[in-house]
């Protein structure tokens, strides 16, 4: 079995009166392939914000790899840990630049070969390949394109750990699809956090963390939480019985 690599112990977090994580404790393992679900509200991405060190102080210990967070160096996580969030953010200039920020030595081959396996290449070469521009705030790309781009970007970060916060929201059917199959194969060898409101995406984890009011309500596999009868299976098929209406 392979060794704890992230432990988040007695985690407590307010905004004002607000408070968003109380007690929170979970730990996950190297290589594990995790989802972290639940309402709006409930403390994921908050999580996700701690782990990268981005909120400042907290009451708990979180660790990485044996050794606290607050005591590792910005640049040291950052190139720990890649997330990926719903509105990722592309920049004015080529495609090429975009890219090259993930990586130490640039290196055009790989762009190509990220850019096939989020199946944009045909796309990108119609339009210049390397040398296609990006407008301001990616203003000439589908949501998908975007979220695609970004993607390959992580890709190329080669990090130990990926949080893709809600990465395949707001996008379309396909490019939903596509993104969570990359995320299916990265995480056959990376540890990856993945933050869903669909929970159809969440039923090939290894662990299903359900949080509810800042603690992790039930954890699992898709298929022991269902068998629970309990939160989890209520959100799914709530969820379920939603898209069947829809459609």
């Amino acid at each position: 079995m392979s060794k704890k690599l992230i432990n988040l112990t007695g985690i407590s977090k307010s905004y004002g009166d607000h408070v968003v994580l109380d007690d929170l404790n979970l730990y996950i393992r190297e290589n594990e392939f995790i989802t972290l679900l639940g309402p709006s509200g409930c403390g994921k991405s908050t999580t996700a914000s701690l782990l990268m060190g981005d909120l400042g102080e907290n009451s708990g210990e979180i660790t990485i790899g044996g050794v606290q967070v607050k005591e590792l160096e910005e640049a040291f996580l950052h190139k720990k840990i890649t997330r990926v969030r719903h509105d990722s953010y592309l920049f004015a200039g080529t495609l090429r630049d975009n890219l090259a920020m993930a990586m130490k030595s640039p290196d055009e081959d790989k762009m190509y070969a990220a850019l096939k396996q989020v199946e944009l290449y045909d796309t990108v070469m119609e339009k210049g390949g390397l040398s296609m521009e990006i407008a301001e705030k990616a203003a000439n790309l589908s949501g998908g394109q975007k979220q695609r781009v970004a993607l390959a970007r992580a890709m190329l970060h080669d990090s130990d750990i990926y949080i893709f916060d809600e990465a395949a929201s707001n996008v379309d059917v396909e490019s939903e699809n596509k993104i969570m199959e990359v995320i299916t194969v990265l995480a056959k060898e990376k540890t990856v956090i993945l933050i869903s409101h669909r929970l159809a995406n969440v039923v090939n984890a290894d662990q299903v963390l359900v949080m509810k009011d800042g603690i992790v309500e039930e954890s699992g596999t898709h298929e022991k939480l269902m068998e629970k009868h309990g939160y989890y299976r209520e959100l799914f098929l709530a969820q379920k019985e939603l898209e069947n209406f829809a459609k």
